[in-house]
């Protein structure tokens, strides 16, 4: 890598000089996915590359802040998958602190605060979902179009006919997705599903909540320092992308401190970065390329932590309210549970999570506005009595022009190919990497770590011998199927 100082034009100020960087390659954005690529590179001996981060610390979305004397995750929050899940392996690296999540352990309230003992209906639920899943499987196995979320629960013989059933759909559902049946596929979700609990043995199929004080981040930051030492220049924090403009033989990527030019680049923006056109191309991407991010869907996932000077909910590590309103302020999580946070006077926390219209309702409010409005809802559930909150805390994950929402989501109407057109680098010198690169990882941290991995790989072959095939799609068709005739006797 080597440097040049650069007297820019104009009156002489703080950001006057800039530098001309020329390196091998540059990582674009320091979450998971761009500290994975750059530790695949170090470890195949490829060391000209320079990462560029806006923030002030690398790990992306796995971002902390204290409310009273607890650390809480403000992004992901779970090691979702465990045995081989390379997640779960950093985890136990580094001692991680998790507890175990058990999804069957809920206290239901019905819309009028009246408690419900309600788990066999849950269990029925997870039947049908299971039953779906199936279907979803079966479906994209044997190369059938792909359905709706929704559709595919009412095959199953899911149909919610109340408010309650609603807020258990919301909890199974799109708590996990991040959006409605109506919008997510099937089939895609179904794989999604199953891939997180059997690619990594045969024990994986559990979750684990970070609980640990040094905050999820920990571990890849940790793993981070394993390629850049202190004041390594070739970190570059605080420096926002402004424009990168490629051709078939470098790429030069303008940032807000100065201008890099390597040969390969990894770009590893959140699809909502790509889809907002936070970052100027030039040219532009092709509409193949477009077509495929604009169609995949960025989901908001806002989990809202309330802190209480007492506690006056269940000990069940989730309760379910059965609001009218599908969806909004129904899942509440105990982080006093036992196991999780200790339960300290001052310092009860009670979590809420709302997703995609109802995270950008709350985005669009002031925090004692969303603390009003939760405490109505509380007090549907406990009463009038309970205390006024001493903190709260609202991420706001869709207006960050840093990542426009939280994790994708496959939509209905996403094709394979589209998505296989997503990933496909552009001139084989702009590579892709993040969550929503990954087929079967979507929307998980093994997914950003895979894709980074994956970008790096592909960027190692181009150095060393030829760069590996790409496939992409610069149009897709609609399949011509044979209709069956369907003859009427006449009477």
């Amino acid at each position: 890598m080597k440097a040049f100082g650069v007297i820019a034009l104009g009156a002489l100020s703080a950001t006057a000089l800039a530098e001309t960087i020329h390196t091998k390659v540059a990582i674009l954005g320091g979450g998971v996915s761009g500290i994975s690529a750059a530790l695949n590179l170090t470890l195949n001996g490829v060391n000209d590359f320079v990462l560029v981060e806006a923030r002030d610390e690398l790990a992306g979305r796995a971002q902390t802040k204290k409310l009273g004397n607890t650390t809480i995750e403000l992004g992901c929050n779970w090691v979702q998958g465990l045995g081989t899940n390379p997640i779960n392996e950093l985890s136990l690296k580094y001692g991680l602190k998790t507890t175990n999540t058990d999804y069957g352990d809920v206290s239901y309230i019905d819309q009028d605060g009246t408690a419900m003992g309600l788990n066999i209906f849950i269990f029925r639920f997870d039947g049908l979902y299971g039953k779906m899943q199936d279907m979803g499987l079966k479906r994209l196995a044997d190369g059938e179009v792909d359905i709706s979320g929704r559709t595919g629960l009412s095959l199953a013989g899911w149909m919610p006919e109340t408010p309650m059933d609603s807020a258990i759909e919301y909890f199974a559902y799109d708590w996990e997705t991040g959006e409605t049946p109506e919008v997510s596929s099937m089939d895609f979700s179904a794989l999604n599903g199953v891939a997180y609990s059997s690619d990594f043995g045969p024990d994986a199929d559990h979750d684990r909540m970070v609980i640990d004080q040094r905050g999820f981040k920990y571990i890849f930051q940790k793993e981070a320092q394993r390629v850049f030492k202190k004041n390594d220049k070739r970190l570059k924090l605080n420096t926002k992308v402004k424009s990168i403009a490629y051709n078939k033989n470098s790429v030069t990527i303008t940032t807000d401190k100065d201008t890099i030019i390597a040969d390969y680049a990894i770009t590893t923006f959140s699809l909502g970065v790509l889809q907002h056109r936070d970052v100027k191309w030039v040219p532009e991407m092709p509409d193949w390329k477009l077509e495929g991010l604009f169609g995949f869907h960025m989901a908001t996932y806002t989990k809202i932590f309330l802190e209480f000077p007492t506690k006056f909910w269940d000990n069940t590590e989730f309760t379910l309210y059965a609001n009218p309103t599908r969806g909004l302020h129904s899942a509440w999580q105990n982080m006093n549970a036992p196991n999780y946070f200790p339960n300290k006077e001052g310092n009860y926390i009670f979590m809420v999570t709302v997703t995609q219209d109802y995270s950008y309702h709350v985005e669009a409010m002031t925090d004692s506005q969303v603390q009003d409005e939760l405490m109505g809802v509380l007090k549907k559930m406990y009463g009038d009595k309970i205390p006024n909150p001493t903190g709260i805390i609202v991420p706001r994950w869709h207006s960050n022009p840093l990542f426009r929402g939280s994790y994708s989501n496959w939509p209905i109407g996403e094709l394979d190919q589209h998505h296989e057109n997503m990933i496909a680098p552009l001139h084989n010198r702009v590579f892709f990497a993040g969550e929503a690169m990954s087929k079967r990882y979507f929307g998980f941290l093994q997914g950003a770590w895979t894709t980074g991995a994956n970008a790096a790989s592909a960027v190692n072959q181009c150095l060393k011998k030829k760069c590996p095939t790409a496939t992409y799609y610069p149009k897709l068709y609609n399949a011509k199927s044979k209709g069956d005739k369907v003859k009427r006797d006449i009477v």
